[in-house]
């Protein structure tokens, strides 16, 4: 990966980082920035997005301290590419990375590395695969990268997942009590807990779960199982489900304050920006289906985001439409990090005086169809949105679905049918954006522990029977 090219083009960042310092608007201005990535984690699941139960009291309390986007598309419903964007930016067509046979570019500036190169120590925190396996390549720009394995094996010898959201949390206090405190530090963690398999602690379980007699469980396998046969879910069922990743949200949450204490007490919130999103959301057979990566509908695209720290205003909740594209401009304006890199997002700083972006798509690509290599094709549907008007195609069905979005939330209506030239226009939209992609960089597939350890986090073929 790090070629003498790619040598050559970060030793230019840096003198360029150097020359241009961290110029930017003027107000106050955040030292450090914490960027935290829930995966799976869907907004309607929140109680500062509106939620009813008392799901994420920490994650309420920093919106509440800063500003909260409530739509927020995400650039692909599962976790490897829509983390690519996340880290650089970039649609997944224009990083390239859209499939496990994919990786980053070798040319392409991540996020971390301009952040390096205008002096900030970068360290990261991740627990999934998808992020942490080497050859995706992700990790460039980060000194300090830790990996923590999200499986494990359990006392019947089948592969799980687990929450790890506690390990992840000693990880980065070590790497923060490491660190040099005379430079500002950049720490990306990437928590797995909302996803499947749902453990949640003891204790929110009981508070959040009512008591159930069905079969299911909580587990991916069981609920691959449950998408592969098409099983139709009683209403029964899916209450237990989503009272369990009620739980698993809280638990989590539980985490995420005990380091937002720790931070406190080590002098270090005061002087830093906070970011949490996701990755994308989650299914309870809104449209037929569970778990994630195959769909482009809203319960899938739209995540939350929050922003709190220095420079950003207290309360403040934005109903104008960003995208995951814009996390990473954002981020780098926040922090007066000089731009070396174009990037498809764009700075919504603005939004926080009142002013307005320009008028554009957003787009969702790069579904994982949950079957291995050779055995079905993967990138089958994509999505186009402008306005309030959403068009899902697949290409493979050869379908158009035609949403709107403000009278129709749920997507329930498909209009594609009675709307013909609003079709023909959005699939234009798709035309052009497609036209502008770059060839992925591929490499060999996922080895079988790899494919294994992919199927017991719900990206393999397989599932439980019954």
């Amino acid at each position: 990966m790090h070629v003498p090219a790619r040598a050559l083009l970060l030793g230019l960042l840096a003198l360029a980082g150097a020359a241009c310092g961290a110029e930017a608007p003027s107000g106050p201005r955040a030292r450090n920035l914490v960027l935290i990535s829930v995966d799976t984690l869907r907004p309607d699941h929140l109680g500062c997005y509106g939620h009813e139960r008392d799901t994420s009291p920490t994650i309420d309390a920093l919106a509440a301290r800063g500003v909260r986007f409530l739509d927020v598309t995400a650039p692909a419903p599962w976790t490897l590419p829509s983390h690519a964007t996340m880290l650089t930016g970039l649609y997944p067509s224009r990083h390239g990375v859209k499939s496990h046979e994919t990786r980053l570019a070798s040319e392409t500036v991540t996020l971390a590395e301009e952040f390096q190169a205008a002096g900030f120590q970068t360290f990261a925190v991740v627990n999934s695969h998808n992020l942490g396996a080497p050859q995706f390549q992700l990790a460039q720009g980060f000194g300090r990268f830790e990996y923590l394995t999200e499986t494990f094996t359990d006392k019947e010898g089948q592969l799980r997942t687990g929450n790890l959201g506690p390990v992840v949390i000693d990880t980065a206090r070590e790497l923060l009590s490491e660190r040099d405190p005379a430079k500002p530090f950049f720490l990306f963690l990437h928590f797995y807990d909302a996803h499947t398999d749902w453990t949640p602690k003891a204790e929110h379980r009981s508070a959040f779960v009512q008591p159930y007699a069905g079969k299911l469980d909580g587990r991916t396998q069981q609920l691959q199982g449950v998408r592969n046969r098409g099983q139709q879910l009683a209403e029964a069922d899916l209450a237990f489900l989503r009272e369990l990743y009620d739980a698993e949200i809280r638990t989590f949450d539980d985490v995420l304050g005990g380091f937002m204490r720790w931070l406190g007490e080590q002098g270090l919130v005061a002087d830093t920006l906070f970011a949490l999103t996701s990755d994308h959301g989650e299914e309870f057979q809104e449209h037929g289906s569970v778990l994630h990566g195959r769909t482009q509908y809203q319960e899938l695209l739209r995540v939350p985001w929050i922003l709190a720290g220095p420079g950003v205003p207290a309360g403040l909740a934005l109903e104008t439409p960003v995208h995951g594209v814009d996390v990473a401009p954002t981020l780098r304006a926040l922090l007066g990090v000089p731009a070396h890199a174009a990037m498809d997002g764009l700075d919504v700083t603005p939004l926080f005086t009142g002013g307005t972006l320009p008028a554009r798509p957003f787009f969702a690509e790069a579904d994982q169809n949950n079957k291995l290599a050779g055995q079905q094709e993967v990138d089958r549907k994509r999505m186009v949105r402008r306005g309030h008007e959403k068009l899902i195609e697949d290409d493979v069905e050869g379908r158009l679905e035609l949403y709107d979005l403000a009278l129709d939330p749920g997507e329930t209506n498909d209009l594609s049918a009675r709307a013909p030239e609003r079709v023909r226009a959005l699939r234009e939209e798709l035309r052009r954006f497609r036209a502008g992609a770059r060839a992925s960089e591929s490499m060999s597939g996922p080895t079988d522990e790899e494919r294994r350890r992919l199927d017991a986090m719900g990206y393999g073929g397989e599932g439980d029977d019954e």
